[in-house]
């Protein structure tokens, strides 16, 4: 058997709009693609697990008071 090569890039998100800066978003990865994905959905529906972007308007953003780069990285 072949040795698998080295690991793929995450490709980069498109423009995310308010998602970037949201405390809510979380990144995820797949070998093929990323997504993010909006934990506000887990507990109410009417928010889109997956929206689409760049989002421009969403009642439930709450702007990352981190440091870090707005949209959390894949576990």
């Amino acid at each position: 058997m072949a040795e698998p090569g080295p690991p793929r890039p995450v490709r980069p998100l498109p423009p995310a709009g308010l998602c970037a800066t949201c405390r809510h978003a979380e990144r995820l990865a797949s070998p093929r693609s990323t997504f993010l994905r909006c934990r506000r959905a887990d507990a109410d529906p009417a928010y889109p697990r997956y929206p689409p972007l760049p989002v421009t308007n969403c009642p439930g953003h709450e702007a990352e008071h981190a440091a870090g780069p707005g949209v959390e990285s894949a576990r």
